[in-house]
């Protein structure tokens, strides 16, 4: 009995402890690594944090939602604290959910030295391949079942341990490549969770396939593609654009100079973040 009283005593004093560090707030901005166990997927996920200087879990942040956080992100915090340091854009607090690198398939496809192109479940969870053989049996759902771990789990625990309750207008996300693709199809099938999206060289997710209501108000939307990407990207652009204007929803979809490159899609990002974010 003295062994389960003191159990108890010390979660008690363990959760008193963290909410005091919360309530507190942080000297500096904060960027770490922390998990959940998805059901969807079967297995624990990380992702990464940023936390703004002298966050409060008492105040409301706009939260952004992004994915490749095992990607180098490092960058983004140095641009964060900069941008909020020198009160280009207001606090908010970014987070990332890290893709699966497991190695899940071997193609027929292979480089210029003839080597095959393996691809891993990032391939599977962030672009809808709709593998039907028999060996891919644990990939089949990988999409859908990664979907629904975004939007069912990892949405509300983020808001849950650091306190907010933000309408959909406060809820942005963001994905580069194959990350933008998965964004795209989020915005498309569930339009009612996030209210804006930055989606940049988008790659995959079969965009012109995509059904448009008339009666459903879409997320604010803005895409950028590179001069120097592949066509396509053009003709997807402008394939969005078209339906958005019919629709009557806000989308600003623009051509940068260059391509596929990260730093470009910093700058890009700046750029929108600061008008996004823009202190009243």
């Amino acid at each position: 009995m003295k062994n389960v009283v003191f159990v108890i005593g010390c979660s008690i004093l363990l959760t008193f402890s963290c909410n005091s560090k919360l309530e507190k707030g942080n000297a500096t901005s904060q960027f770490f690594t922390d998990s959940i166990y998805s059901k969807n997927l079967s297995e624990y996920r990380k992702h990464s944090v940023y936390l703004p200087k002298e966050f409060n879990p008492s105040k409301q942040y706009p939260i952004m939602y992004a994915n490749d956080g095992n990607s180098n992100l490092t960058q983004k915090k140095h641009l964060l604290d900069s941008l909020i340091a020198n009160q280009i854009i207001k606090p908010l607090i970014f987070v990332a959910s890290f893709s699966n690198s497991k190695i899940a398939d071997s193609t027929s496809t292979t480089t210029g030295d003839g080597k095959k192109v393996y691809l891993t479940y990032r391939n599977f969870e962030y672009i809808d391949r709709q593998p039907f053989r028999e060996e891919d049996s644990l990939l089949i759902h990988r999409f859908k079942n990664h979907k629904a771990y975004f939007i069912e789990e990892f949405i509300p625990e983020i808001e849950s341990k650091y306190r907010q309750k933000p309408e959909k207008d406060n809820r942005y996300f963001y994905g580069v490549s194959n990350g933008a693709g998965f964004g795209m199809s989020l915005l498309n099938s569930h339009p009612n969770i996030i209210g804006t999206y930055l989606c940049f060289s988008t790659f995959g997710g079969d965009i012109q396939s995509y059904t448009w209501h008339s009666n459903i108000q879409y997320p604010n939307l803005y895409l950028r593609y590179g001069s120097e990407e592949p066509f396509f990207l053009k003709e997807d652009a402008e394939f969005i654009m078209a339906k958005y204007t019919a629709l009557k929803a806000f989308a600003e979809i623009q051509e940068f100079e260059g391509g596929h490159d990260n730093s470009l899609w910093n700058e890009t990002f700046i750029d929108v973040a600061r008008r996004l974010f823009a202190l009243e």
